[in-house]
């Protein structure tokens, strides 16, 4: 007696060929899906939930001459940082008004430059003796109230000079403070030293992650530089605007933060910038 077949039945080649086909195709698919399953969870975990949306900080620089315009940058709050400039009239009152506009404050610092300007007081020149740029430093420090760090005004000769700034990043790393580099010129030493003395910093980056928002003091400009920025911060995942306290500077950005946020940007401060990047 012969053994019984529990599939009893042939199948033509071209049958065969189909059934090869599929088998074919669900290991396929299979692969493809645990591929993408994995992938998944690893940048899900590797993404941290604060890092979804693309980020930009905005500065506002040259504040401290006057205060006519103390109203447009009240309206933004804490939504830009407030780059004071040292031993000025309104240096102080701007500093003091952070605390309750809640807007974090940094020094902007005269450097010396490669133009035949002068940036105003508490300029620091590369021909100064170490101890008088301390001094300085100090002064100009101690003129704006509640400053967590300090960027650059002008200071394209100094950023690129290695003693100045090894003294000047050197005193911020022992006060707790960061720099941020305005790269006003790509021969700057700025990170380089804040490396090598342990110093916390943040560069602009000539333009691969930052943008300077009115060098043309119009509207129509200020606006294109703006999408300038959002293409970087989708890009790379953040970037620092620095634009100036001028009327139509501040009356865009009161116009605009609010619908970069319903576009899905997040406005943060330098500090928490410092938190994500490492420069």
């Amino acid at each position: 007696m012969g053994k019984r077949r529990f599939f009893n039945f042939k199948l033509t080649k071209k049958q065969k060929r189909k059934l090869f086909s599929f088998l074919v195709f669900c290991l396929i698919f299979t692969g493809i899906f645990l591929l993408y399953k994995h992938h998944a969870k690893f940048w899900l975990h590797r993404i941290a939930p604060e890092s979804v949306k693309p980020k930009i900080t905005f500065v506002i620089d040259d504040i401290g001459a006057h205060n006519k315009l103390k109203s447009e940058l009240a309206v933004l709050k804490n939504k830009v940082t407030y780059a004071i400039l040292p031993l000025l009239p309104y240096s102080k009152y701007f500093g003091n008004l952070s605390e309750t506009t809640h807007a974090e404050v940094i020094l902007h610092l005269p450097l010396d430059t490669i133009q035949d300007k002068i940036p105003g007081p508490g300029l620091i020149v590369n021909t100064m003796p170490d101890e008088h740029i301390r001094d300085l430093l100090a002064r100009n420090l101690d003129s704006v109230p509640h400053h967590v760090g300090a960027n650059n005004h002008f200071g394209s000769s100094g950023t690129a000079d290695r003693r100045v700034m090894t003294i000047i990043l050197t005193e911020f790393k022992k006060r707790n403070l960061f720099f941020l580099d305005s790269y006003t010129t790509p021969s700057s030493v700025v990170r380089e030293i804040a490396h090598k003395v342990g110093a916390k910093v943040l560069t602009r980056g000539d333009m691969k992650r930052g943008v300077f928002l009115d060098n043309v003091d119009a509207k129509t400009p200020i606006l294109q530089q703006l999408q300038t920025a959002k293409k970087i911060a989708r890009e790379k995942g953040d970037v620092i605007v620095i634009g100036h306290y001028r009327k139509n500077t501040l009356e865009i950005l009161a116009q605009e933060i609010p619908r970069l946020e319903q576009e899905g940007f997040e406005i943060i401060s330098l500090r928490d910038l410092l938190k994500i990047r490492k420069d």
